[in-house]
């Protein structure tokens, strides 16, 4: 080898440690950026958290809407109570031929 050749092993060794050296200065001023935003994280989390509250209570308190679904509420039940009360209907007027039938068949 000749002076100026680099042995393969020495080589990586060479590029590991910048590679090192790289990474943490890169953690280094990747922690200093964290810290400096933590407390603006924290209060946005705050704000978004306050807003979304604010906002549902502002929707389910809406008289207009409160209104909307108990008008809803009670169609609902009218028309299953309706929808019931036609199948009880039908089913009693099946069993009703069904027993006549019966009689008729016993005479």
């Amino acid at each position: 080898m000749s002076e100026k050749e680099i042995g393969l092993g020495r080589l990586f060794v060479q590029e590991a440690i910048k590679a090192g050296t790289w990474g943490i200065i890169f953690l280094i001023i990747l922690g200093m950026f964290i810290i400096s935003i933590k407390q603006d994280i924290k209060e946005g989390i705050a704000y978004g958290v306050d807003r979304t509250f604010s906002q549902v209570v502002l929707i389910g308190t809406n008289p207009y809407l409160i209104g909307k679904a108990k008008q809803l509420v009670k169609k609902g039940i009218e028309y299953s109570m309706n929808t019931a009360a036609k199948e009880v209907r039908l089913v009693l007027d099946e069993r009703a031929i069904d027993i006549k039938s019966k009689e008729k068949v016993e005479k």
